[in-house]
């Protein structure tokens, strides 16, 4: 089952290629001064991602029209992080699926949002990859989607069943879980190794080496974004932090009783909400 999950996932039979804009989104380097205009022709080439940013940016009542406009009324980094996101939302448009795609999406979104503010308050450095490995994290599911769906559909009643982590109902049932899977997708887009780490070992912290900081940090948002209610993975395990996670998140001194985490959450809710990405209100 794994060789067969393998070739199907490398030849890539009806997925897209790595996204264009994408591709010249990961090209940018995190200097807005720089990279600004690149940025605004980015988004001006495509009129569909110019129509969404700029009805985000009307959502309030404003009448910006331009491009330029739209980036400096809503920033570098906030244009940037959307652009990616809708890009990769377009790139997997499936049917029948058997998640709420809109859901997962949100959930993504959401796991970059809160690894952006987890590294802003305790790994500065790692701020400028945050969004992106926790946008991606989880991409792994589509290719599961688009080629294993009623297989992909029986791990998801295993978690809801058992209340186990979907990535051990994958392995038990696949052979391989939606990380292993997410690695080889990100090979053959030849996304950077820290992304592809990320997107293989969110789940299997312990075995992170070029970047585990950064493994660390997704995995941490992960379960924060389960825990606030943010969109839905299809994973029905209980949000828990598990030994290793622990373990790498006091080294960053993060204390993870819940009374200690609340001003976090807090702080997470709140920009969340500006999306529209969490429950609470």
């Amino acid at each position: 089952m794994q060789t067969d999950i393998k070739r199907i996932t490398q030849s890539l039979i009806s997925l897209p290629t790595l996204p264009t804009v994408v591709a010249q989104l990961f090209e940018l380097v995190d200097d807005e001064k720089v990279e600004r205009k690149a940025l605004e022709q980015i988004v001006s080439s495509d009129p569909v991602l110019a129509a969404r940013l700029l009805k985000t940016t009307n959502a309030g009542g404003e009448s910006v029209t331009g491009i330029h406009s739209a980036i400096s009324k809503l920033g570098y980094e906030q244009v940037k992080d959307m652009s990616l996101e809708i890009s990769m939302s377009r790139a997997f448009e499936l049917k029948n699926s058997v998640i709420d795609l809109q859901k997962f999406w949100d959930h993504c979104t959401a796991v970059g949002i809160v690894a952006r503010i987890v590294a802003g308050e305790y790994e500065p450095d790692l701020a400028s990859d945050a969004f992106t490995a926790g946008l991606l994290h989880d991409i792994g599911k589509i290719v599961l989607l688009q080629y294993m769906n009623k297989e992909f559909e029986q791990t998801i009643s295993m978690s809801k069943t058992r209340s186990c982590e979907l990535y051990l109902a994958e392995k038990e049932l696949l052979g391989v879980d939606h990380g292993q899977i997410g690695s080889w997708l990100a090979e053959n887009w030849r996304l950077p190794r820290a992304i592809n780490e990320v997107m293989q070992y969110h789940h299997n912290l312990e075995r992170a080496e070029i970047n585990r900081p950064l493994v660390t940090l997704v995995s941490f948002a992960d379960v924060l974004c389960r825990i606030i209610g943010a969109g839905d993975g299809g994973n029905y395990a209980p949000p828990v932090f598990s030994p290793e996670l622990a373990s790498e998140l006091a080294k960053w001194r993060i204390n993870l009783e819940l009374s200690a985490l609340q001003p976090l959450m807090l702080m997470c809710i709140e920009e969340l909400n500006k999306r529209n990405l969490t429950q609470y209100g």
